[in-house]
């Protein structure tokens, strides 16, 4: 019975569609797999306890894949540039998810990376631009450089507090990256300002974070973010309020004869205020619209009054 796959066993066979591999298979050698560009899915047996690299790269048809039980790391490049991969389980015992492990998956949307991961490799979901979703979770302690890099689905990251370093590029070129969260105030950030980035000047040429750092205060990530002069907030600070100069209903930046009618359509239940609206034209203080407020309003646009309360 085999019991190993050897280095380049079906490289270039592109005619592949499917692949089932024997439970007598303990070994995988490199690029067992490579360019197998008709190979649609592929489940490695638990008997599978050790793999080469770049296994699969290249399998440009490969759209899900399940992974043995029995690995504790996803080797370098396994799935490198798997463009149709957009489902993988990765299973509990995996420790260390390998440098280029995905790099170049644009189609994988969401990855569960499990809790028995320690490490996450070099560029290794590099330009998964779909990825939109995902969870580090408590234990990782080490993000390598690019990790995450070119990953412009995703919107937020919450790096828990048993991280202790993030690599150059981690988060680079993630263009809707607004929020990051760093629960580890002694967290070792490369100091650079492209370690976190959601623009392009082109003007510049330079590359620039315009979302916010979550972190404690006189932290790493604090010090980091006023070098570099990125918004910083508390973690479990309340975001900020919107807040409009007093008379301005309809949040425009005028006082005029429109905030006269969005209060009335406000009153008559047509239309609700903004928070930030009412708070604007709550001048008798009692928390909601009314015909009174409409008419003071009314009387300070034509010059009648020049104070609110008067």
């Amino acid at each position: 019975s085999v019991i190993s796959i050897g280095i380049r066993a079906f490289m270039y066979c592109e005619s592949l569609v499917d692949a089932e591999l024997p439970d007598s298979v303990t070994s995988i050698e490199d690029y067992a797999f490579s360019t197998c560009s008709s190979l649609t899915s592929i489940e490695l047996p638990d008997s599978v306890t050790s793999i080469g690299r770049d296994i699969f790269s290249h399998c440009t048809s490969l759209t899900s894949a399940i992974i043995s039980n029995s690995l504790t790391s996803i080797g370098e490049g396994m799935f490198y540039d798997c463009t149709s991969l957009t489902s993988v389980t990765i299973p509990d015992g995996v420790t260390h998810i390998g440098s280029v492990a995905f790099y170049g998956c644009p189609s994988l949307i969401s990855v569960e990376i499990p809790d028995s991961v320690i490490m996450i490799g070099v560029e290794a979901f590099y330009f998964c631009s779909e990825l939109s979703a995902v969870t580090i979770p408590e234990g990782v302690t080490d993000i390598k450089s690019g990790a995450f890099s070119n990953c412009s689905g995703l919107t937020s990251i919450e790096i828990p507090a048993s991280v202790t370093s993030i690599g150059e590029e981690a988060f680079s070129c993630c263009t809707n990256l607004n929020s990051v969260t760093i629960q580890n105030p002694d967290c070792e950030i490369f100091d650079a300002k492209n370690t976190f980035t959601n623009s392009y000047d082109s003007s510049t040429e330079k590359y620039e974070f315009n979302g916010t750092i979550y972190g404690y205060e006189n932290s790493i990530a604090q010090a980091y973010a006023e070098k570099y002069n990125r918004n910083f907030a508390l973690i479990g600070s309340e975001p900020e309020t919107e807040t409009l100069k007093q008379g301005d209903a309809s949040g425009d930046g005028e006082v005029d004869i429109l905030d006269v009618i969005t209060i009335n359509k406000a009153v008559l239940g047509k239309e609700p205020l903004s928070e930030a609206g009412l708070k604007a034209i709550d001048f008798n203080g009692n928390g909601k619209p009314d015909s009174d407020e409409a008419l003071t309003l009314l009387k300070y646009i034509v010059g009648l009054i020049t104070d609110f309360n008067a």
